[in-house]
């Protein structure tokens, strides 16, 4: 495997300013997840199991579907799940790091919500719709 795909990769630095945006994250035991943001307070989140079956080529098998409005309470941001699908749709894409540290995607994780490019992100690579109050 290789680890340097492990960690928290988000767009909003690639960029800046932009409504919405896109975060991955890549645990090490295989499971990860996709969070897609907007200004307009609606997010998704995908969660997968993944695998390197060969350099270059990554495979992920959503496995769930969640979405709903995010809000900001004080500090905390929190986010009330409208909607859950079970789901089982496995994507296979290539990607690469570098030059730097950018992840680049050939294709998104997800056709419509996805990015392409990403940058190491501030994070501990957990779902956000898992964590807060």
């Amino acid at each position: 495997m290789d680890t340097r795909l492990i960690g928290y990769w988000s767009d909003q630095e690639v960029y800046p300013g932009a409504p919405e945006y896109t975060d991955l994250g890549f645990r090490a035991d295989g499971s990860g997840w996709m969070y897609w943001a907007s200004w307009s307070t609606k997010f998704v989140v995908h969660r997968f199991g993944w695998h390197l079956p060969a350099p270059g080529v990554l495979v992920a098998r959503l496995h769930l579907t969640v979405g709903g409005e995010w809000s900001v309470e004080g500090r905390d941001v929190t986010h009330l799940v409208e909607d859950r699908e079970e789901v089982d749709t496995v994507v296979e894409l290539g990607w690469t790091i570098g030059p730097g540290p950018e992840l680049t995607l050939d294709r998104p994780l997800d056709d419509v919500l996805g990015g392409l490019r990403f940058l190491p992100g501030e994070g501990n690579s957990t779902d956000p719709t898992l964590t807060g109050p």
